[in-house]
Order: structure tokens, then sequence, then C-alpha cells
């Protein structure tokens, strides 16, 4: 469960959706990138117009990709094989993979551009170091949701991931990511994960099911109604 989000509120957990983010709590990542270019006027047109909407950003049941699947409102499930870990992500129910097998990563000439992007790890220890490249340019950095125009970053991003099991027993992962074009200077951060209760089942999410997409005829609003989960009658006793 990611520190600090829907699942690990204080007082027991919500369910009522990854846009009940409190904007007190900071960017989603601790610390927002610096961006430059048509890049910043980008995201500041983003910020402008959500402002304008009093909204933190729309839900419309689109995958976040890389690197924000890193930071869902509700439960990882990580499955490791030998050759492959697989991050999947409670929330629109996506899934990075993580090949450690050895390969290398494709051409970017001849393969395009994924939202999840291409990862490879290898051990140092007990670190598991991921480099991941060709992520599509319209995920966006410290946001949640998806840069319209594409000009979330471009696709010469790469992030290089270190993850592991800190002092504290808890899964961190800390990341830098890189961008010629989209940023001004390395953009680090620092993503912490606690086990979730032994009881805990990863659920399935459908976004398609709970989401409306509807405007508010007074304020030109998207109106996103996402209601709270509840377990069938069968099982309330």
């Amino acid at each position: 469960m990611p520190i600090g989000s829907a699942v690990d509120r204080p007082g027991g957990v919500t369910y009522t959706g990854a846009d009940d983010v409190p904007s007190a709590d900071g960017p989603p990542f601790g610390v927002r990138p610096e961006l430059k270019g048509v890049y910043l006027q980008s995201y500041q047109q983003r910020t402008a117009r959500n402002a304008e909407l009093g909204i933190e950003f729309k839900t419309s049941c689109k995958i976040l990709g890389m690197p924000t699947i890193m930071l869902g409102p509700y439960a990882v499930e990580i499955l490791q094989t030998p050759d492959q870990i697989n991050w999947a992500q409670e929330y629109l129910r996506e899934t990075r993979r993580i090949y450690l097998d050895g390969r290398e990563h494709p051409d970017p000439e001849a393969v395009p551009a994924t939202f999840e992007g291409y990862s490879t790890g290898h051990w140092e220890g007990d670190v598991l170091v991921v480099e991941t490249s060709s992520i599509r340019g319209e995920t966006t950095l410290g946001e949640y949701g998806h840069a319209d125009d594409a000009l979330g970053h471009s696709e010469k991003l790469t992030f290089t991931e270190r993850m592991f099991i800190n002092d504290d027993g808890l899964l961190q992962v800390d990341g830098v990511g890189r961008d010629p074009e989209a940023l001004a200077s390395p953009w680090e951060w620092t993503l912490t994960f606690r086990r979730a209760p032994a009881d805990a089942e990863f659920m399935e999410y459908v976004c398609e099911d709970n989401n409306t997409d509807t405007i508010d005829p007074e304020t030109g609003a998207e109106v996103t109604s996402i209601p709270e989960r509840q377990l069938p009658s069968i099982l309330e006793d």
C-alpha cells in the first residue's frame, strides 16, 4: 500500500475514488519536476484550466502510465519470478512489467512508446535497479491524468529506480527521471510502501462502471462520481 494513499489514511480505508486526494498533501511524488520549454507551458495551461474548473485533476478512466502508475490511490500487487516482476495497480487495472532476463531495451525507432514504457532490471546485492525508457509523451510528471496535447514530457524521458526494503521494513523506491527536452534538471523522488494486512484482498476496479462523464451546465466543470465500493449483502454478516 502506498503510504499516505487512499488505502493508508488514518482512521480507515476510503473508497471514494482517485479524485479524493487532498491538495494539502502536496504533489503526489512529494516534489514537482522542473519542467522547461513547451512542456512547462503545457503544465501551466493544465493547472490554470483545472483551477478555473475547481478540480485537482480529471478522472476519465484512462490508464496512468509511467511514472504515476507507481503511486495510484489503491493497492499494488507485486508478482515476482526470477525473470520478471509484474507491478499491478488495482486502480485502473494497470500492469507494469520489469524484465530481469538480461534483455536490452528495444530500438525506439523500431518499437513505439507505450504508457508503461519498457523496463529492465538487475540486482545489485539486495537492491533492484530498474531502467525504463520508451514512455508515451502524454503521461504526466508529478500529476494524475494526461496531457491532452501529449506534452507531458518528450519520448526521451528515462527513469532509473532503486527498489529495496529499508531499515523500517518498508519497500522504498528511489527514482530519478531525466529528459533533455522537458526537464531542466533530473527529477528525484522517493516512494514508500507498507505491506497490506494479511487478510486484505486485491479488488477489481472497473472505472467504466463508476465513471460519469457529464458537464455542470452552470460552471462547465466535469462532474465525476465514483461511489463507495460495497461488499455484497450476502457477505455483510
